[in-house]
């Protein structure tokens, strides 16, 4: 008997590690030709005393202070991006839907911050993330603390009914 299921969309995972690197590139091709980014962020947890964002499932520690001073937080040394891609001719050969891990330890930041915002600022894209507000917060202060102008921590969330409504409309697009 035949399963009526389909399979699912192949995917390759790419590991960037440099500005300069072929996955760098790769990723930069991806984040203009995507109408869906799927992001999470990773940080080193800490133990200490938790700022008001607290601590989420699956990621990092909260952000930590001392009375009077202004909250530290902790620096995102990973962040995952998954790009649905609309693919042309000419483009590379590379699945429909490839995901990079962004080693932030070793990538320059300023080079991928301006990858970032152009995909931020982009309305024609939709940004997916689970619980993400808190991972916005910390990739703003992980940026900010390398020279980048901070701003990731003012993306306005949208309820989840309509993310589902734009993510099946664009779906059915492909």
């Amino acid at each position: 008997m035949e399963s009526s299921k389909t399979r699912p969309r192949s995917f390759e995972i790419h590991m960037v590690t440099a500005a300069d690197s072929p996955a760098f590139s790769l990723l930069r091709w991806a984040l203009h030709r995507t109408p869906v980014v799927g992001l999470d962020a990773e940080w080193k947890p800490s133990r200490k005393n938790h700022h008001q964002y607290g601590e989420r499932d699956g990621g990092g520690g909260g952000a930590t202070s001392a009375p009077g001073h202004m909250p530290s937080f902790p620096s995102v040394s990973l962040l995952q991006i998954a790009c649905r891609v609309r693919r042309e001719p000419s483009d590379p050969a590379v699945g429909e839907s490839p995901v990079f891990l962004v080693d932030l330890l070793s990538v320059p930041l300023p080079a991928l911050y301006e990858l970032l915002k152009e995909m931020f600022v982009d309305p024609s894209v939709l940004k997916l993330g689970f619980k993400f507000k808190q991972d916005l917060v910390y990739l703003s202060s992980t940026f900010s603390s390398q020279g980048c102008h901070p701003g990731f921590d003012r993306v306005l969330t949208l309820s989840l009914s309509l993310c589902f409504s734009y993510f099946f409309e664009v779906l059915y697009e492909f």
